[in-house]
C-alpha cells in the first residue's frame, strides 16, 4: 500500500506533496546512506511514495497496494538533493502501472517503477489514510542511528545473505503488513552482505527489482540470496520468507552489484 507510517518514514528526509503533478524530494544524510551511496531502499520508498501519488489520483477512493518495484540507481556517490516526479504508464481496473524520475540538478540521478494492485472499497473498511492529506512531513527529527540498525534488521549468515527483520508496528503499512521500502530494505542488505562475502570488498547494490507476492504480517522476516551465474557476475536473487506464517514466501527480489566508491 503506498503511504508508510509517519513514525519512522518521516525521519528519512523525504517530502512532497501528494499529487500526480507534484514532486517527492529527499534530502540525503549520513544515517540513510552506507559505503558512499544512499541507501538504494531509500530511493525505492521515493519510487514507491511518487509512484503511489500518481495511481491514487488515478483509483479514487479505491485502495492500492504494491505489486512490484525496480531502481536503477547507478550513480556511486550521494547527492545533494533529489527531486521525484512521476506519470501513469497505465491505469487499468485492476492494476496501475507508474514511472518515477529522480534527479539532482535537473539531470537524472536514478529512475524507478512501480505497479500497484487496484482493490475497491468495502463496507466497513476503515478510512482511507491518505485521502485527506496533501503533503507528506518531513519536519520529524532524523534518525539517530543508522537505518538498518533502526529497523533492527541483523545479519545471520553473510554467506548465504542471510538477514532477518523481527516485526514492529513502526515497520507496518496502514494494512497491517510490512511496508514495501522495509521489504526493500532487506533484499538489499541481504544481497548485499552476500556480494560483500563472495568478492571480498565492499559493494552497493545498483538495480533492485522486488516483487510482492504476499503480505508480512508476523515475522520475523527472513531474507536470504545466491549468486545467479557467480561472483563475476555481479546479479543475485533474494526470497524473503515470513517465518511466523510457515515461512510463506512473501517477496523475491533481483539485484545487481557494483563495488562501493572509494
Amino acid at each position: 500500500m503506498a503511504g508508510p507510517d509517519l513514525k519512522l518514514f518521516g525521519r528519512l528526509g523525504i517530502g512532497g506533496e501528494r499529487s500526480p503533478d507534484g514532486s517527492v524530494t529527499l534530502r540525503p544524510y549520513p544515517q540513510i546512506c552506507a559505503k558512499g551511496v544512499v541507501r538504494p531502499a531509500v530511493l525505492a520508498l521515493v519510487v514507491d511514495m511518487m509512484g503511489g501519488f500518481v495511481a491514487e489520483a488515478g483509483t479514487g477512493t479505491d485502495w492500492i497496494f504494491t505489486s512490484d518495484l525496480s531502481l536503477r540507481a547507478p550513480a556511486r556517490r550521494i547527492p545533494g538533493e533529489v527531486v521525484a516526479t512521476g506519470r501513469a504508464l497505465r491505469t487499468g481496473r485492476g492494476i496501475v502501472g507508474t514511472d518515477v524520475v529522480l534527479r539532482e540538478n535537473g539531470e537524472v540521478f536514478a529512475y524507478g517503477q512501480a505497479g500497484f494492485v487496484r482493490m475497491p472499497r468495502r463496507h466497513g473498511d476503515p478510512p482511507h489514510p491518505h485521502l485527506h492529506e496533501n503533503r507528506v512531513r518531513n519536519d520529524l527529527p532524523p534518525l539517530d542511528r543508522p537505518l538498518v540498525d533502526e529497523v533492527g534488521l541483523r545479519v545471520l549468515d553473510p554467506s548465504r545473505g542471510g538477514v532477518e527483520v523481527e516485526m514492529t508496528d513502526a515497520l507496518r503499512n496502514p494494512a497491517g503488513a510490512m511496508q514495501g521500502a522495509i521489504v526493500a530494505l532487506v533484499a538489499e542488505v541481504s544481497a548485499e552482505c552476500l556480494a560483500d562475502h563472495g568478492r571480498g570488498s565492499a559493494q552497493i547494490v545498483t538495480d533492485l527489482d522486488v516483487r510482492y507476492l504476499a503480505m508480512g504480517r508476523e515475522g520475523p522476516v527472513a531474507g536470504n540470496a545466491e549468486w545467479i551465474g557467480g561472483p563475476e557476475s555481479g546479479a543475485l536473487r533474494v526470497e524473503l520468507r515470513d517465518r511466523g506464517a510457515r515461512d510463506r514466501l512473501m517477496a523475491a527480489a533481483l539485484a545487481r552489484v557494483a563495488p562501493a566508491p572509494a
